[in-house]
């Protein structure tokens, strides 16, 4: 007889097979329970933490600045007042391509290089979705031009805001005073939050001297937002308090 006979060990090869089942087994069991044990965590003991962060995404804050207090001198003469004025302003949050949405802009309205390097500086300090203004007072004209192309640029927005104006002009500015923009050294000395959606604070005189009075406190609303940040409706107000 010729040629070479196999002889198969079968209790060998049983005993590996039963080894190689019974690791299989382990492992298996191993990542049920570590799935089981994430999903515990998640939905037991995080769940107060995510659903906390789910609502942040859905629920937003939007600052509503008060009206500044007028100003009047002891004949009760108006000296300082507020006048309506149209800001372009943009959700930085909202807009898909800032930096090219910037130069669009900027080829339509003329935007001061000062401009955005405030918006930009503002950014890095407000909230999210909270508006910036990136050029302030703008001219019925610019108004008209932007309504025009206004579909596109999402995320950017006309909003009538007040503005400071002095009827007496310069004949009281050496004690009215003025208002400025908040700068980078105003932010340091002021309550930041209490200036959310505000623009101007007061520099000299009066205008700085009554700050504290003149500015009133901010109010705040709590918006639902859909996915693109854009609020649906309003589901809480507190209202702002007028300056006096």
């Amino acid at each position: 007889m010729s040629g070479n006979l196999d002889f198969k060990d079968y209790r060998r090869e049983g005993r590996l097979f039963t080894h190689r089942a019974i690791v299989a087994g382990l492992l298996v069991v191993i990542l049920l329970g570590s799935i089981v044990g994430r999903m515990v965590y998640l939905q037991i003991i995080d769940h107060e933490h995510f659903t906390t962060l789910a609502q942040d995404n859905r629920v937003k804050l939007i600052p509503l600045p008060p009206t500044r207090g007028l100003i009047y001198d002891r004949k009760n003469r108006l000296l300082a007042l507020n006048r309506p004025a149209f800001n372009l302003e943009i959700i930085p949050e909202v807009v898909p391509d800032l930096e090219k949405s910037l130069a669009e802009l900027s080829a339509l309205i003329e935007i001061a290089p000062a401009d955005k390097e405030r918006f930009y500086k503002l950014k890095r300090q407000k909230r999210r979705f909270e508006s910036i203004p990136i050029k302030l007072d703008i001219s019925q004209e610019e108004a008209a031009l932007f309504s025009v192309n206004r579909y596109k640029f999402p995320g950017i927005s006309i909003q009538a805001r007040l503005t400071r104006t002095y009827p007496m002009k310069d004949l009281m500015a050496h004690v009215v005073g003025y208002v400025g923009r908040i700068s980078l050294k105003d932010l340091k000395t002021i309550d930041a939050s209490n200036y959310a959606g505000t623009t101007y604070i007061g520099k000299t005189g009066v205008e700085k001297s009554y700050e504290d009075i003149l500015h009133g406190k901010v109010g705040l609303q709590q918006v639902e937002v859909n996915a693109l940040g854009k609020p649906v409706r309003v589901l809480q107000e507190k209202p702002p308090l007028p300056g006096r």
